[in-house]
């Protein structure tokens, strides 16, 4: 791995600047018989610049797949050679040393023409060849693997184009190939873009961070980019300024973001497409916005709802994005506007067609009483159902949460008092679920927190987490207390297509420490992932556990210790594989703030917990939300942003 060591370094070190020049055929010193510049329009030439920013001071090598090696030094990062007698492909290589150490880059050409050495050039080229260090192809070359590289080069080359979309845009290089651009080493375009960020490996990973704010524009496996999570469209200037932010990926993988933000005053939803030049669109109409939800079809199409609040209540509003325009349509209210108190914290999910169902808690006037409420889109009439009941309408219930897979399978979960709200103490409370359907609708509500003779539950705090995936396998987290003086834990019930729920199971292990903001997902297979925050005496680490379809859930673990800073508020997403991804706050006792993450493999498990971006420090406790979504081929996006105090004891 010195190969990805050294590029590291080089990045971090060298200032930019120097090397004049436009690509221009050029370069001095040994040719080692390579035939120099040659005559133009008699010879085969390939020329280019060697730069990581500065121009490379270097030597350039030259070499087919028969092992038939030149090269060229050059001063100025401008080099040229003649083709004749070498068998296209070729690999190329520019190594140099400076007080640092040695350092190495490759690039790859097919035929003559322009052919660059850059970091952009190294890491497709090491994505193109599997994820293995090119040296070891440069050390041994054959026929086959040249080939090899050379078919699957253009995948990566356009996978980086679409991670690097809005950093291509900013510095006017969009849809640029970094190794046939005609580059020029003068601080502007594909040069600006390499003085902007870093590259680094480790372990088989590449990161690319900018350099500015020190945010993971991208980070994946070098044999899989088509794993990576990015978030090359969202940074430090727009979490600074959006609170409830939520993000949803499509199958292809575009994103959309969506978030409150300070307008005038009044707290407005906005909406975007990520990796593209999209400036947004406005989405709520009037009043503060509050808790929105996103989801996105199998055509990219999505559906947002939210809370606004006008005419002394909170009512649930709706709009729809059809990708196609990139248009978001006007606003609907989906609550009943005839309500006598406050709609609120809505949840939503839609399947592959775009059929969709939002849920959410509403008063009747009475103190301290809320019913579960629904109501449910068609495409085939554009239009939402009338809101329903969907709770008893005699106890309380809050805190709902809905789930729906691609073929519309679905379930909705939430917490119900055994009682109508009204009584000074607190009435223990249950979790209740209803399977549901886009086709047919609902099934009848169902108890889950009481099965293998487990008492019901006291003193749930919002803690509910719910995820199906796409055979309709289920689970249900919740985090609660029996009793005052017990600890706080997690518990979880999965439900199975054609056995039903099975016992619900305590996934944490038995001691004093309180277990808080349970998530869950689950993979094609029906293994199920959950994450959750474990206070201690001493701080608060990020507590996991996995369930395995047909053996049942494991023994506790965790995807960050404390030692590494309290963690808060994990979002969580899996792929259908089982890859899976989290995401959190980390807080520390130097008041420093950083938004973490880590990533599992079902092979290899949890890996070590990274920067994913500094958020700076802080004199008094603050509480940006990470979001964090994937879509069934595992690519991933990671938004953050502030989180409201009005909506925080439910997230």
């Amino acid at each position: 791995m010195q190969w990805f060591l050294s590029i590291f370094v080089a990045l971090a070190l060298v200032a930019c600047g120097g090397g004049g020049g436009s690509g221009a055929a050029g370069g001095s010193g040994a040719n080692n018989g390579a035939g120099g510049a040659g005559t133009a329009g008699n010879v085969i030439a390939l020329r280019g610049v060697a730069a990581v920013g500065a121009a490379v001071s270097g030597r350039i090598y030259m070499l087919d797949a028969s092992g038939n090696e030149r090269y060229v030094d050059s001063t100025d990062g401008n080099f040229h050679f003649n083709l004749a007698g070498l068998n296209a492909p070729v690999l190329l290589k520019v190594q140099w040393a400076d007080s640092i150490g040695s350092h190495r880059l490759y690039s790859f050409a097919s035929a003559d023409g322009i052919a660059n050495i850059s970091p952009l050039t190294d890491f497709v080229v090491a994505v193109a060849a599997g994820g293995g260090s090119p040296d070891a192809l440069y050390a041994a070359p054959n026929a086959r693997a040249f080939a090899a590289l050379q078919s699957k080069l253009p995948d990566a080359i356009a996978l980086m184009r679409t991670y690097l979309q809005p950093f291509m845009v900013r510095y006017g290089v969009i849809g640029a190939n970094p190794i046939t651009f005609g580059f020029v080493p003068d601080h502007t375009g594909m040069d600006a873009l390499l003085d902007n960020i870093s590259i680094s490996y480790s372990a088989g990973n590449v990161a690319l961070v900018d350099k500015t704010t020190q945010t993971t524009l991208l980070t994946a496996p070098l044999a899989n980019l088509h794993l990576a999570v990015t978030s090359a469209d969202w940074g430090p200037a727009d979490a600074l300024v959006a609170t409830d932010t939520r993000v949803a990926l499509d199958r292809s993988g575009q994103g959309l973001v969506l978030w409150t933000e300070l307008v005038n005053g009044s707290h407005r939803l906005k909406a975007r497409r990520m990796n593209s030049a999209d400036p947004g669109m406005t989405l709520s109409t009037a009043g503060d916005a509050a808790a929105p939800r996103l989801a996105v079809d199998g055509t990219g199409n999505a559906l947002a709802v939210w809370t606004q609040y006008s005419n002394a209540r909170n009512s649930v509003w709706a709009s729809r994005y059809m990708a196609s325009l990139n248009l978001w349509d006007a606003p609907r209210m989906v609550s009943s506007p005839g309500a006598v108190a406050h709609a609120e914290l809505p949840d939503l999910s839609v399947d592959q067609a775009g059929n969709a169902i939002a849920v959410w808690q509403q008063g009747d006037g009475r103190n301290n009483h809320s019913d579960a409420w629904a109501a449910r889109y068609s495409v085939g009439s554009g239009d939402w159902s009338a809101a329903a009941m969907v709770s008893d309408g005699i106890n309380s219930a809050h805190s709902l949460r809905v789930a729906v897979n691609a073929s519309g399978q679905g379930l909705l979960a939430w917490e119900q008092e055994r009682g109508d709200g009204s009584a000074s103490t607190t009435q223990p409370t249950d979790i209740w679920v209803r399977t549901y359907s886009t086709s047919a609708g609902w099934a009848s509500a169902t108890l889950v927190n009481a099965s293998a003779g487990k008492a019901n539950t006291a003193y749930v705090y919002g803690n509910l987490a719910l995820d199906v995936n796409a055979k309709g396998h289920a689970a249900v987290l919740w985090s609660h207390r029996a009793l005052p003086s017990k600890p706080m834990v997690v518990d979880a019930a999965l439900y199975v297509p054609a056995q039903g729920w099975q016992d619900a199971a305590r996934i944490v292990l038995a001691s004093t420490e309180d277990c808080y903001d349970p998530v869950v997902a689950l993979d094609d297979a029906g293994n199920a992932m959950a994450v959750w925050q474990q206070q201690t005496d001493y701080g608060a680490y990020g507590g996991s556990n996995r369930y395995v379809a047909g053996q049942g859930w494991g023994t506790p673990g965790h995807f960050v210790d404390s030692r590494l800073g309290d963690a808060f508020l994990p979002s969580l997403a899996m792929d259908g594989a089982g890859n899976a991804t989290v995401v959190w706050y980390r807080w520390s006792s130097t008041n420093a703030v950083d938004l973490m993450i880590n990533r599992f493999t079902p092979d290899g498990g949890w890996a070590t917990a990274t920067v994913f971006a500094p958020l700076g420090t802080s004199d008094s406790m603050v509480r940006p939300l990470p979001q964090v979504a994937a879509n069934a081929a595992g690519q991933t996006v990671v938004v953050w942003g502030a989180m409201l105090s009005a909506v925080a004891s439910w997230l």
